[in-house]
């Protein structure tokens, strides 16, 4: 199991105990869910800290903030979103199509400001992905 396939499993490991222990799910709940699932991101990616929680933050924001049904949150294309963004981490491009344009351009900008405290060879991968993807 990759890093990716461990973060959708966690994610639902903890979406299914949030929910057993709060049977009245609201929007608040799948709001406090969704910080939860944020927080895992962030200590799933302890290597590269400086970028996972402004991309937890960016996640977030994002798409569950701006959620139509926000009591359905997280989704699972929201937690697909999510597991790409562990694979661009990872670097593993695989299952990082589900990331759109604006999303490629937001990560870059993330990644651009956070450079000088990213280690070199993350950084490398990342800006490659970036070009590829045109999002400069």
């Amino acid at each position: 199991m990759d890093s990716t396939q461990k973060l959708l499993s966690d994610i639902q490991k903890i979406r299914k105990h949030y929910r057993a222990e709060h049977p009245d799910f609201t929007a608040a709940s799948a709001d406090e869910l969704c910080r939860q699932i944020a927080r895992l991101f962030e200590r799933t990616n302890r290597h590269a800290m400086d970028l996972a929680a402004p991309f937890a933050d960016y996640w977030y924001n994002q798409y569950i903030k701006n959620s139509p049904e926000p009591q359905n949150e997280p989704t699972a294309l929201h937690e697909q979103k999510l597991a790409a963004m562990q694979s661009l981490l990872d670097n593993d491009m695989e299952g990082t199509e589900v990331l759109e344009p604006e999303d490629w351009k937001e990560l870059c900008a993330i990644t651009s400001a956070q450079a000088q405290d990213l280690d070199l060879d993350l950084l490398n991968s990342l800006m490659s992905v970036f070009v590829d993807k045109q999002a400069l």
